[in-house]
């Protein structure tokens, strides 16, 4: 029976071991390039941080404050996530501003357009169009707005009627959308709430087919002024409600996907301005990478050749743990889509020290059992059971540390915290439960001396 469960444990303890590889192994490959395998950030892969403040925030009450502050993060998250880029940081720069890190996009002027945008949509009815180049006046309850134009076209000019028909307040969704029409190729298709639907049938009622406009405005720029169809007034006769429209013009493909993304995410609160703006180009990053890298494999070769040097096969049993925990700190990072950054190269950097020192305290107390005799099994057992304390007390006070850092530290600091978290969590589990296994259950617990002056001399 205890033979039973004593292979019942062993079988348990290799499912485990190959259970984590498993899974590392799952996450980390194709293990190159780095950036495919394990996001970075910033500061390693380029990309725009700027940092906004709303306009009128200072003369806000704290409770105002925190409020707007809350809400732009949100929407800006909203915003960022559905653009698609990785690993974004949108966070609270202390009461009254904005911290906005985009990895890998290092085109300031799209992380304007995204970031910066309020997003207020409007359907105004048009009164008067000018050709490009061509100015109109406006009289009483109307206004001059402008076209969107390419680059290098003439904008073309609209007095519209100042009272907006309708708002965006009443949309539901907004997606990007293509046709077969070589004109209008790309287009954003809106869909209204209950609320809009019915509004939208009463403004095409208002309307005359074939001759009136219907300005569609954001932020101030009309995108399109389509002309009202005798089939869509056909439409607003017959039923109540009308729940969908579209947005039409010369978009790109990236232009609509922007355009959708703002209106569906909803407006700021408050107009943003941006007071910081720094843009990292990925030249830079790759030299950070490079140095990080060459820094990591130094210490992690000199490592690898000290302790085999100072503890002959158990250095090399060290050296094969200490890989382990390499492939568990990486592999966490690709699984939980942690963000590596400079300064987490130097938390990986100290893992490997700690995790080293976590073995060396455990070879030291197996040589004092090998000192007084006792057996290779045995000395491996007790050195374990008397050394378990000291480098559970050494690894959770420094786990303690980094968690503190993590949850309350922001930006580098945060980034360090998480890789040191990791990696401590690693040796914790590679030096008390792997090296285990491996020197009771493998021919390593075979190659201790008898006499463990032999490796001193």
């Amino acid at each position: 029976m205890k033979t039973d469960l004593l292979y019942e444990n062993r079988l348990l303890k290799i499912l485990l071991i190959f259970a984590v590889l498993g899974v590392v192994i799952y996450f980390l490959f194709p293990f190159y390039p780095l950036d495919k395998v394990i996001n970075l950030g910033l500061d390693l892969k380029g990309g725009t941080r700027m940092v906004l403040e709303a306009e009128g925030i200072k003369e806000m009450g704290q409770d105002e404050k925190e409020r707007t502050i809350d809400k732009i993060v949100t929407i800006l998250n909203n915003r960022v996530n559905q653009y698609g880029l990785t690993e974004p940081t949108i966070a609270p720069l202390g009461d009254e501003r904005v911290l906005v890190e985009l990895p890998g996009e290092t085109d300031p002027q799209v992380a304007r357009q995204l970031i910066g945008r309020t997003a207020l949509l409007e359907f105004k009815k048009v009164v008067e169009t000018a050709g490009p180049g061509g100015e109109l006046v406006p009289s009483r309850s109307e206004e001059v707005l402008v076209g969107r134009s390419e680059e290098g076209e003439e904008p073309r000019q609209y007095l519209v009627k100042e009272e907006p028909l309708m708002t965006g307040r009443v949309l539901q969704n907004a997606e990007v959308k293509t046709s077969s029409s070589s004109q209008n190729p790309i287009f954003v298709s809106l869909t209204f709430n209950n609320e809009g639907a019915q509004r939208f049938a009463q403004v095409v009622r208002s309307l005359e087919p074939e001759r009136d406009q219907m300005a569609i405005v954001l932020d101030g720029v009309v995108q399109s002024a389509p002309v009202i169809k005798q089939s869509l007034a056909d439409i607003a006769q017959r039923r109540d409600s009308i729940d969908q429209a579209t947005i039409t013009g010369d978009f790109t493909a990236d232009q609509a996907k922007r355009l959708a993304i703002v209106l569906r995410a909803g407006a700021l609160p408050a107009e943003v301005n941006i007071i910081e703006e720094n843009t990292v180009g990925p030249t830079l990053g790759e030299d950070a990478i490079r140095a990080g890298t060459l820094t990591i494999l130094v210490g992690f070769l000199l490592i690898l050749l000290f302790m085999p040097i100072r503890y002959r096969w158990l250095g090399v049993l060290a050296d094969v743990v200490l890989l382990f925990n390499m492939l568990i700190m990486f592999g966490a990072l690709s699984m939980f889509g942690a963000t590596l950054t400079l300064p987490g190269i130097a938390g990986v950097i100290l893992t490997i020290g700690i995790s080293v020192d976590a073995n060396i305290i455990i070879f030291e107390r197996i040589r004092e059992e090998r000192y007084k005799g006792k057996t290779g099994s045995a000395a491996i057992r007790s050195g374990f059971q008397k050394s378990i304390s000291t480098v559970v007390d050494a690894n959770l006070t420094t786990l303690a540390t980094a968690i503190i850092l993590m949850y309350f530290g922001s930006g580098p600091v945060r980034g360090f915290a998480i890789t040191l978290t990791i990696g401590i969590l690693g040796s914790l589990f590679c030096a008390l439960f792997v090296s285990r296994f491996v020197l009771e259950e493998t021919w390593f617990k075979s190659k201790l001396p008898n006499k463990w002056a032999e490796v001193e001399s």
